[in-house]
């Protein structure tokens, strides 16, 4: 700490010779203090010369003292009013010198008002006493306009924020009309354009801002109206927010509920589609009754269903609503008509089918009719049955915010079950129509062959039956000319099989049981809507037979068979008319039993479990479709029972 003996008589009778206090400080320490100072500041000079500056203040106000200190280091001279003494001090004006660059700093104090006066910060002497440029700064930290608009129709009072939301530069605000601010067609709509200030009420309105550039920008305004009382001039004081995100979360909402209305209607299309699959089975009514429900939905404009036709790459309308002129035919292959048809084309095509969705709020002829107008989205959606495509589902609709990622989810669902319905009836025509079309093909050895073709043996396998399993399909093959053991053993070694069992033994000849894995030759042609009837291999090569309807796409059939099984060659193509069906027809006997009682009952028939001597144990069907022995003989007896019941008392007496 400074002695008082290091200032120099000329400093202290300078200090002396000064109005008001002085006090010299250096290093932080006030190392000379005149009486009139310590007067001042309200403190015995002894507890302030030689101690440090702050204890001249109070601690709330060290900070604004600090920030003057070093504004005259900076500057060589600070002058302003401070606060000295206790919390009922007196207001002081306060001047710093820095005369040179040795860290000394000459305090000088001027009474600028009594003690006991204004109470320190009150927030009326922050508003009265200081500059306009607090109140000004204060309010420009609201993240909202505030504005004042006199009875005379101009701007009082605006804050930075005014500025900032519209790009003007305050000078240019001066000068223009609160008016310029709102699209003329809201001007009545914001209090204090129009009206006489003192006759409006206080309310909230939602209007807009115009900015420099000519933007937009919704705000809401609340604000009050005032009477100056010394003047008598009214004022209106008003508060604008933007409420662009308010709006928009408000927009989003909106849009989430007409999106859920629309799953919801969706929703309501898959049930009442499969209640008619359910109760008629007859695919025209249920595509028909659909486009109706769509359209009457309000949700889709029209809707449109075509089922490919056999041979060729066109789409034939089985169903349609809301059309002036229904097209009858959409092509699928080479170059579309148009884009919307191209959509189509993309939607039944794919390898992976998909809803396809077209935009053109242009359009003005859709699918070649006039009934176009309006529709802003067209999503084709394909009505397929594992990788095979029946048909087409096609609906317009002017909602701009149509399809969104669930609507099309739901219309993808719909399409898998339209898809399944269509393979239904064809499987349907297949096993009880009138005629079907046979499909002869043949692989040479050493070519990659399907199912268990590719047994290097020297005799023949055929297969006599087979059933779908847990694991893939349950075989039953007759073996001619080599032994059962040699023929399962060569099946092993060429095929990917779960496992094998012979059934009857012979030295050259028998029958086995194969399990093979998904995906077989068996699912490939499934999955086209045809059926298996015979297949065999012997040492010139194999040969298979492919039943499908009369109407099902043959050209599609045997490329999906050539694409999972390029060994295979069509040989023969030939119309005939089915052999007896060995199993009974719709609402037959077969269909009293449940899917898992079926496959067991066909099982344990074509592996000989009724035969005598039996070809086969309860257990061994088991294992095939890895159930328990007792659940087998369960499934058994109840099947058998339900078709004794069904031929030998159908009145149920």
């Amino acid at each position: 700490m400074a002695g008082r003996d290091e200032i120099s008589v000329d400093w202290r009778e300078l200090a002396r010779s000064m109005p008001g206090g002085v006090a010299v400080q250096r290093d932080g320490d006030l190392v000379y203090v005149t009486p009139q100072f310590a007067e001042i500041v309200g403190t015995a000079r002894e507890d302030l010369q030689g101690y440090p500056w702050e204890v001249g203040f109070e601690p709330r106000r060290i900070e604004k003292v600090r920030a003057a200190l070093d504004a005259a280091r900076a500057d060589g001279r600070w002058q302003g009013d401070v606060w000295v003494g206790g919390t009922d001090g007196d207001r002081v004006e306060l001047t710093l010198s820095v005369p040179d660059e040795d860290g000394t700093v000459v305090w000088s104090l001027t009474e600028s008002g009594s003690r006991g006066g204004t109470e320190w910060a009150s927030p009326e002497s922050l508003l009265l006493g200081e500059s306009p440029r607090l109140l000004r700064s204060v309010l420009s930290t609201v993240d909202d306009v505030v504005y004042v608009i006199g009875d005379d129709g101009r701007f009082w009072f605006w804050n930075e924020h005014l500025a900032e939301t519209t790009g003007y530069s305050y000078e240019e605000i001066g000068e223009m009309s609160p008016r310029e601010f709102i699209p003329e067609d809201q001007h009545e709509y914001v209090p204090g354009l129009l009206q006489a200030i003192e006759s409006l009420d206080d309310r909230r309105v939602r209007v807009d801002i115009l900015t420099a550039d000519g933007e937009r920008i919704p705000h809401e305004f609340s604000g009050t109206s005032f009477e100056d009382p010394e003047t008598g001039r009214s004022f209106r004081c008003g508060i604008a927010r933007d409420i662009s995100d308010r709006l928009e979360r408000e927009g989003k909402i909106r849009r989430q509920r007409d999106e859920l209305a629309a799953l919801n209607r969706i929703n309501a299309l898959l049930f009442e589609t499969t209640q008619e699959v359910i109760q008629t089975g007859n695919k025209g009514p249920i595509m028909q009754a659909l486009c109706e429900q769509a359209v009457a939905s309000e949700f889709y404009s029209c809707a449109w269903v075509g089922q490919r036709e056999r041979g060729t790459g066109r789409l034939t309308r089985v169903a349609s609503e809301g059309f002036e002129g229904d097209r009858e035919r959409i092509r699928t292959d080479g170059t579309a008509d148009c884009d919307v048809h191209e959509t189509i084309r993309r939607a039944v095509n794919a390898d992976d089918p998909e809803v396809s969705i077209h935009r053109d709020p242009s359009t003005r002829q859709w699918l070649g009719t006039a009934g176009g107008e309006g529709i802003e989205s067209v999503a084709a959606v394909p009505l397929d049955h594992g990788d095979v495509v029946y048909g087409c589902l096609v609906l317009g609709t002017g909602r701009s915010n149509a399809f969104t990622s669930r609507e099309r989810t739901a219309l993808s669902v719909l399409g898998h079950l339209l898809g399944t319905v269509l393979h239904a009836a064809r499987t349907q025509k297949l096993v009880f129509g009138t005629s079907v079309v046979e499909l002869e093909f043949e692989a040479t050895r050493g070519e990659p062959l399907p199912l268990f073709l590719g047994a290097d043996v020297d005799g023949t396998i055929s297969l006599e039956g087979s059933v779908p399993g847990s694991e893939g399909w349950v075989l039953y093959l007759s073996v001619e000319g080599v032994g059962p053991d040699a023929a399962a053993d060569a099946i092993r070694a060429a095929t990917a099989v779960e496992r094998t069992r012979v059934i009857t033994d012979g030295s050259a000849s028998g029958r086995l049981e194969v399990v093979v894995p998904s995906p077989s030759l068996l699912d490939a042609v499934t999955a086209a809507g045809a059926t298996l009837r015979e297949a065999s291999v012997g040492p010139d090569g194999a040969r298979f037979v492919v039943e499908a309807p009369v109407d099902a796409d043959i050209s599609h059939i045997v490329d999906h068979i050539v694409e999972e099984f390029p060994g295979a060659d069509l040989l023969a193509t030939r119309e005939r008319d089915p052999e007896p069906a060995t199993i009974a027809g719709p609402d037959g006997i077969l269909d009293e039993l449940t899917p898992r009682q079926r496959e067991v009952l066909e099982a344990a028939y074509q592996a000989g479990y009724f035969d005598w001597p039996r070809e086969s144990t309860a257990e061994e069907v088991a294992e095939a479709f890895e159930l328990a022995r007792p659940t087998v003989h369960a499934h058994l007896r109840k099947g058998v029972s339900r078709i004794l019941t069904e031929l030998l008392d159908p009145d149920g007496r």
